[in-house]
């Protein structure tokens, strides 16, 4: 007996041992047979990462689990992935381990995967990838001994986490799934069977020329299938299909008798009420149906009947109808009533240009005010066309009840009476004639605010009349804030804006009796804040792309920080996404401004401008008591008097709260003062040790023109001559972008213009009585807002020397110190 056990034991070991070292003696065979028969039979590119035998999992059959496959394109698609797969399973018998070449298939699994169909623009698919078979195993059978017996003996097929993409860039038409489950169990081989199928598309969404016609859709279904093999048709024995959560159900068969599939299909809803039409509105948007109590009813019935074979579809006829319909939140005292609608889509056998889209007697009301829309549409692909009426009075204080606006806030009454029909070529070639479009839109007493909006915008009352070519702005009057605006003139090509990537002209004329820009630059409120300085409000502002407006402005008064300006006129250009000012004049700080250039932001808010100023006779006390910046960098203006004027041009970089970026400033041109009066100031107070005391306290500067140029931000003043107290004085100098002043003054003082402790050093050098003017140098540097004043005695010293040559050689060192000693008091 102990022997027989021992026996037993080493028996079961040895099973053991085999079962764990097959899969390690057999993979690699099996991994090279996988790759080799992959890439010889397709003409991609296929990499598959590793393979996996088990016995365990499926014993007594041996479990094969490719990972890690990738198949690529070739050609114009060598770039595009085709399949990118991270694990496929399958179960088969050890023969077929032994010897792949026969092998039988008997499950397969498929998880995480993701499939990008793609139809390029010249028609070619990046699917088509079978490498075509030789004509010489077409007519010449090969020897059974030669040929792979490849046997599908399926009776299970498992997807889990699967995603596809159909984008044919020849229609512009792109259909994406996401998420697809699906479970098929029966025996799928013999003459017929019955198959079991569960599972879903978690998301579906379709879009056709840029616009989304199905968005984020879940579809699922349990359908009972009865196959036939031989002629390959499969009929629906039992099913449900859910649509979001609208149930419906599936009737009919698809057979697949040659190379076309032949179709004949019905589909109906379970249910007629309104409440589970609305289901069809996708997941992402049920939150806004929650709480809410309809009535009425709704049906969905068509039959899709016919064969798809290359460009003819099967024929199909889809009905949609709303009746009675009524629903009302909660919480909201309006309801949405009288709901009804008729939608048809049907196509014959054929091409899907043969499509027909109605959508009658579409109508709905809230309180009193009805709503109807109209729309009929054809030859969907190659150019179609539309015919679509709305007639509608919206009041939006009834609409604000019947809908949670949770966001925004309005009121006022919306009338509407438009209608539009025509073909979509004529809008591509913009031959706007042959589009029919009349009607107009009222607006009274209407009425926005949203969070996203610091200021409330007001219609009193609008009227925009519809035109082929254009729209037609009349009384559209506008109240934001403290400012008003009047709009008239019209909006032209919209219909190519709306619908071809076209550029909206607008030609309009604003006027405005006060437009606070301080309140119209932060009326959008900004979430664009740099964790470093989340105080700091973005003011920066980017011009929309495809327009091109042209505004001409008649502004009688405007606020900009403190600055009061008023009549403004001239051309205001928003194109290209760039906002341009032609001939825009002003009033400001009693003096005129006169501004052309351009403005234009980029991605971080960091806007391009390049500007030219022509600023005539500006009120140094005006700019003062206006402009905090003046006071503390040139406090001495307080105390002055006169006009400047300049005619400057900038170029450079704003920040996000449009101050300048001082560094990135460039430009030239000219500065000019006239009747300019200096009162006690602090700088000239410190050479009263060079001039008298008295003509330092009304310094009068006689009118001059400087040139200046500013390169990276500096400020280079270029020497001038004007007179200062009646005294000849060049000027010259410079100020960098950190505010620091660098500026030299050389005097040519004349005698009885010199302070009596001057005299009384000039008294006691012999020849004194030659000197009748005296240059003197001052430099002045530091900070703007409180510079140093030091003398430059260098030229004085000289002066005095070539006047009175020997006699006061030996009194210079005397002269010098005198002078030196003044400027220490």
């Amino acid at each position: 007996m102990k022997r027989v056990i021992t026996i037993v034991l080493i028996i079961v070991v040895i099973l053991i041992a085999a079962v764990v070292a097959i899969p390690v003696f057999f993979k690699q065979n099996m991994l090279d047979y996988a790759r080799n028969t992959l890439n010889k039979q397709l003409n991609a590119q296929v990499e598959v990462a590793d393979l996996k035998l088990s016995l365990f999992r499926s014993f007594p059959k041996v479990s094969l689990q490719l990972e890690g496959v990738v198949i690529s394109g070739k050609g114009t698609f060598e770039n595009d992935t085709l399949v990118q797969l991270r694990s496929l399973r399958t179960s088969t018998t050890l023969k077929s381990v032994l010897h792949p070449s026969n092998m039988a298939i008997e499950e397969i699994v498929v998880d995480n995967a993701r499939v990008n169909l793609l139809v390029a623009e010249n028609g070619e698919v990046n699917w088509d990838i079978e490498k075509p078979k030789s004509k010489t195993k077409e007519n010449n059978k090969p020897d059974s001994a030669e040929e792979d017996d490849f046997h599908l003996q399926l009776d299970k097929i498992e997807i889990r986490n699967v995603s596809m993409v159909y984008d044919d860039q020849m229609t512009n038409m792109k259909l994406t799934l996401d998420d697809i489950d699906f479970d098929v169990s029966g025996e799928m081989f013999g003459a017929s069977t019955q198959l079991k199928t569960k599972g879903g598309i978690n998301e579906l969404s379709l879009s056709y020329d840029d616009v989304n016609y199905i968005s984020k859709t879940k579809l699922s279904t349990t359908t009972l299938l009865n196959v036939n093999f031989e002629t390959m048709t499969f009929t629906i024995g039992e099913n449900e299909l859910l649509i979001n959560r609208l149930p419906l159900q599936l009737t009919g068969n698809i057979s697949m008798p040659n190379d076309s599939i032949q179709f004949d299909l019905g589909i109906q809803t379970n249910s007629s009420d309104f409440e589970n039409f609305l289901a069809l509105v996708p997941p992402v948007y049920e939150s806004y149906l929650k709480e809410i109590t309809t009535s009425g009813s709704a049906t969905i019935n068509g039959i899709v009947k016919g064969f798809y074979f290359q460009d003819s579809y099967p024929a199909f006829n889809l009905n949609a109808s709303i009746d009675k319909g009524n629903f009302q939140y909660a919480e909201m005292p309006e309801e949405i009533k009288n709901i009804r609608a008729k939608v048809n889509i049907v196509k014959p056998q054929g091409d899907l240009d043969l499509t027909e889209i109605k959508v009658d007697d579409t109508h709905a009301e809230i309180r009193n005010n009805p709503v109807d829309l109209i729309i009929k549409l054809t030859q969907p692909v190659s150019d179609p066309y539309f015919d679509a009426a709305f007639v509608g009075k919206i009041n939006l204080t009834h609409l604000k009840n019947a809908l949670p606006l949770d966001s925004v806030n309005m009121s006022g009454i919306i009338d509407a009476n438009i209608m539009a029909k025509g073909r979509y070529s004529a809008i591509e070639k913009e031959a706007y004639e042959k589009i029919q479009t009349d009607g107009a839109v009222l607006l009274n007493d209407f009425v926005y605010q949203s969070a996203g909006l610091t200021k409330e915008i007001q219609v009193p009352q609008g009227q925009m009349n519809f035109t082929p070519k254009q729209i037609n702005l009349s009384k559209f009057q506008m109240l934001i804030g403290a400012s008003d605006f009047n709009l008239s003139g019209a909006v032209s090509d919209y219909l190519s804006y709306l619908f071809s990537e076209g550029t909206l002209n607008g030609n309009l004329q604003l006027n405005s009796q006060h437009a606070n820009l301080n309140e119209l630059l932060r009326l959008q409120v900004s979430d664009d804040k740099t964790p470093e300085k989340t105080d700091e409000e973005v003011l920066a502002f980017s011009v929309p792309p495809r327009i091109n407006f042209r505004l001409r402005s008649n502004i009688k008064t405007a606020l900009i920080n403190r600055i009061t300006i008023r009549d403004i006129n001239g051309l205001i250009v928003a194109a290209n996404e760039k906002l341009t000012l032609e001939n825009l004049d002003m009033d400001m700080l009693q003096g005129q401004l006169k501004m052309n250039g351009s403005y234009q932001n980029t991605s971080n808010n960091q806007p391009i401008f390049d500007f030219g100023f022509d600023i005539s006779k500006i009120d140094i006390p005006t700019i003062y008591n206006t402009l905090a910046g003046i006071q503390k960098m040139m406090p001495m203006t307080g105390n002055s008097s006169g006009k400047i004027s300049s005619d400057l041009g900038i170029k450079g970089r704003l920040n996000p709260q449009l101050g300048l970026i001082a560094s990135s400033i460039n430009g030239k041109g000219t500065f000019s003062t006239s009747n300019l009066e200096i009162m006690n100031s602090p700088v000239f107070n410190q050479l009263s040790g060079i001039l008298k005391k008295e003509k330092l306290r009304d310094i009068k500067v006689d009118d001059f023109m400087a040139h200046i140029n500013i390169e990276n931000g500096n400020l280079l003043l270029k020497p001038f001559t004007t007179k200062v107290i009646g005294q000849e004085t060049t000027v010259e100098g410079r100020l960098n972008t950190e505010s620091l002043i660098d500026m030299k003054l050389d005097f040519l003082v004349q005698r009885d213009a010199f302070g009596p402790d001057i005299q009384k050093v000039l008294g006691v050098i012999p020849g004194n009585e030659k000197i009748k003017i005296l240059p003197a140098r001052v430099n002045i540097s530091g900070p703007v807002g409180d510079p140093q004043v030091k003398p430059d005695l260098s030229v004085t010293t000289k002066a005095v020397a070539d006047a009175t040559k020997d006699d006061v050689k030996n009194s210079l060192d005397k002269l010098g110190k005198g002078i030196l000693k003044l400027f220490e008091k």
